[in-house]
């Protein structure tokens, strides 16, 4: 099953150390989760907003090379970034359900 995904840039990049070199990250790459996964998503003493949002994004560099977002990356950054991955989250819901419209649609046509 192909998963509903959306690009966006974050307003605040993330400082994240990859091979040892440190780089500053600001595009991503934000998946629709499974209801299991959203469980999953959560470990004890974190917040469910913050560890859904984490779970469904990727930081992506310049190569275009992927990297998870951690709970701690989202956590520690800025509050700017927590309000910008959960606006992305509302377009990608939309985007969803509109993909989600278009199936059914094309199913009941045929």
């Amino acid at each position: 099953m192909q998963r509903t995904q959306i690009e966006g840039t974050l307003p605040i990049a993330i400082n994240l150390v990859v091979q040892q070199t440190p780089v500053k990250l600001k595009k991503v790459i934000m998946t629709q989760m499974t209801a299991i996964e959203s469980i999953e998503a959560v470990q004890p003493g974190e917040y469910i907003a913050i560890s859904e949002l984490a779970y469904m994004t990727k930081l992506v560099d310049d190569e275009g090379n992927q990297h998870q977002m951690k709970y701690i990356d989202l956590g520690h950054s800025s509050r700017k970034n927590l309000a910008y991955l959960q606006d992305l989250r509302d377009k990608l819901d939309a985007k969803e359900e509109a993909e989600n419209s278009e199936t059914e649609q094309a199913s009941s046509e045929h």
